[in-house]
C-alpha cells in the first residue's frame, strides 16, 4: 500500500514522503499513530507542507540529541558488583543496568539505546556506545567496581 508520511519514521522516510508498506503496517501502526494517511492524488499535493514540517521537527530533534550526544560524552557510569578474588562478577551488567544509571542523572535513555555486543561481566572500564536518535551516536566510559563486603 502506498503512503504518505505525515510525520518522520525512523527506518521508513521523511514526512511528505510516499513510501510502498505492507497493508497491516499501515492500517495497525502508521494509521492509528497518525503517522500518515494513505497516498491519494489530493494527499500528495499536500505533501509539501508535512516536509516542510517534518524537515523543521527533523532538525530540531537532530540539534536536541546532538546536544545529549556532548553532554553524554564526558558521562560516566559507576557500577558497583559482586565479583570473586579474579574479577568475574557473580552476575552481570546488562543494557538496563547502564540505562537506569544514565536515568538517574537526568538524561533519557531507553535500554533499546545502550548498545552492548554482549553484556559485561568482569571488574574494569568499558566503552559502551549510546545510540541517541538516527546514527548520532556517543561513547560513553562504564567503569565497573567490586562491591565492599561488610
Amino acid at each position: 500500500m502506498k503512503v504518505l508520511l505525515i510525520k518522520s519514521v525512523e527506518d521508513l522516510g521523511l514526512g511528505g514522503d510516499v513510501v510502498d508498506v505492507a497493508n497491516g503496517y499501515a492500517r495497525n501502526y502508521l494509521f492509528p499513530r497518525n503517522l500518515a494517511v494513505k497516498a491519494t492524488s489530493s494527499a500528495i499535493k499536500s505533501s509539501e507542507s508535512y516536509r516542510s514540517k517534518a524537515l523543521e521537527e527533523q532538525t530540531r530533534i537532530s540539534n536536541e540529541s546532538q546536544q545529549l550526544a556532548d553532554k553524554l560524552r564526558d558521562f560516566a557510569v559507576e557500577i558497583k558488583a559482586a565479583a570473586d578474588e579474579n574479577g568475574h562478577l557473580y552476575g552481570s551488567v546488562n543494557e538496563r543496568h547502564i540505562s537506569d544509571i544514565i536515568n538517574e542523572a537526568g538524561f533519557d535513555i531507553d535500554i533499546e539505546q545502550v548498545l552492548l555486543s554482549e553484556h559485561l561481566k568482569a571488574i574494569g572500564e568499558f566503552p559502551v556506545t549510546v545510540k541517541i536518535y538516527g546514527d548520532i551516536r556517543t561513547e560513553i566510559v562504564v567503569r565497573i567496581l567490586r562491591e565492599e563486603e561488610e
